[in-house]
């Protein structure tokens, strides 16, 4: 009987041994390791992608003579700040494509990736800085406030100490939309020291020096060098009846595009070593701070 017993349960382990051998054969075959999930694919960068195409899209306003404007002969884009990229571009290997459009959509055009970079006189202040990266500054400006000569004699204006004094004059003012100089008037606008009458915005400072020059307004407020250039080239005689030291100028790209920003402040900086900025400076009459 014991012997019987130990036969049974010999047999039953032998049995138990088989099913578990059984399992680890059956079971990962009816039920294989599922694959975890694919690591995200690393994310080019815009420099790569813009080294892989070998051409960079550059947004620009073509009204804002010396710096970037149509010539009148052959209405073809030049300008110091179109010399100064194409030299840049040179430096980096790269074609540059000139992509034109309103002043005030540049910004939201490099924030949508429409183009990889915006090159028009934009000064750098603080609040663009929360909207796009800046490169390295190329120069300096100075703002100014001008006057036809005529309209500044019959108001009895020669120099204004502050642009609020602009106000005890009356003066209608014009501007371009989107700019540094109309975001200073609407604050002055807003704090009640102007009236809203006093401010005109206009899409381009083509128009606006028009509107100036045929008496819509009393005085156009912009920076150099396009002031100097107006007062240098325009055969009506306007005068600088207000001036101080305004912000650096450089060009915009977009929050992502460190490496772009960094290629293109190296070949900046090689052509400050150069002395070839100083060449394109010279070439369209342009003088900086920096």
């Amino acid at each position: 009987m014991a012997q019987s017993k130990a036969l049974m349960v010999g047999a039953l382990i032998i049995v138990l041994l088989i099913g578990i051998g059984i399992g680890y054969v059956v079971y990962p075959a009816l039920n294989p390791p599922q694959p975890g999930p694919s690591p995200a694919p690393e994310e080019v960068s815009i420099w790569e992608q813009i080294k892989a195409k070998g051409k960079i899209v550059v947004a620009t306003s073509p009204d804002w003579p010396p710096f970037e404007y149509l010539d009148p002969d052959t209405n073809q884009l030049i300008g110091y700040e179109v010399d100064l990229f194409n030299a840049i571009a040179k430096k980096l290997g790269l074609e540059v494509e000139w992509k034109h459009m309103s002043f005030d959509s540049i910004i939201a055009a490099v924030k949508n990736r429409e183009v990889d970079l915006g090159v028009s006189g934009f000064s750098v202040t603080p609040e663009r800085y929360q909207e796009v990266l800046f490169t390295m500054p190329h120069i300096v400006t100075e703002v100014q406030l001008i006057m036809l000569k005529s309209r500044a004699e019959e108001l009895g204006i020669t120099k204004l100490s502050s642009l609020e004094e602009a106000a005890q004059y009356g003066l209608v003012i014009g501007t371009g939309s989107g700019t540094t100089q109309e975001d200073e008037l609407l604050s002055l606008v807003n704090k009640g020291v102007l009236s809203s009458d006093q401010v005109k915005s206009y899409p381009d400072f083509d128009t606006a020096l028009q509107e100036l020059k045929n008496g819509n307004i009393d005085a156009l407020y912009a920076e150099t060098p396009i002031t100097t250039w107006w007062i240098s080239t325009e055969p009506v005689p306007m005068v600088v009846v207000y001036s101080r030291s305004y912000w650096p100028v450089a060009f915009v790209a977009h929050k992502d595009a460190h490496d772009l920003v960094i290629k293109i402040n190296s070949a900046l900086a090689e052509l400050f070593a150069s002395g070839e900025i100083d060449q394109i400076r010279a070439k369209w009459n342009v003088t900086s701070g920096l």
